[in-house]
């Protein structure tokens, strides 16, 4: 493989970037909720955000990891981790930047130890 090379034990990389890639799901599982499935959990768009959606809220890029109807949304980073953000974040603070894709692939710069 090109990229990097072996000795021993030993990696060393002759690339400083990384890409993190994390598949997205066509759909979610549950579509009902409630003790007999009474309430259908909206799967489509949301005042214009679906789940998964790239957006931009308070110059920072992030990603949608779950919508309330009320107009908040739960966000996450590229690797999948949840952002805990004081307030919770609005849908009219943010910028939709990209939609959706079957792939989350982010970009990282590492240091090479040497």
């Amino acid at each position: 493989m090109e990229g990097y090379f072996c000795l021993g034990s030993e990696v060393s990389f002759k690339t400083n970037v990384v890409l993190f890639k994390k598949g997205v799901s066509d759909g979610d599982y549950q579509q009902f909720k409630g003790i007999r499935s009474e309430q259908r959990i909206p799967t489509g768009k949301i005042q214009g955000f679906r789940k998964f959606d790239k957006v931009r809220y308070l110059g920072v890029e992030y990603f949608i990891k779950g919508r309330m109807s009320t107009g908040y949304a739960i966000l996450m980073d590229a690797k999948g981790t949840k952002v805990t953000l004081k307030p919770i974040p609005r849908f009219s603070k943010m910028e939709r930047v990209q939609a959706r894709k079957s792939w989350i692939i982010s970009q990282e710069t590492i240091q090479n130890i040497s």
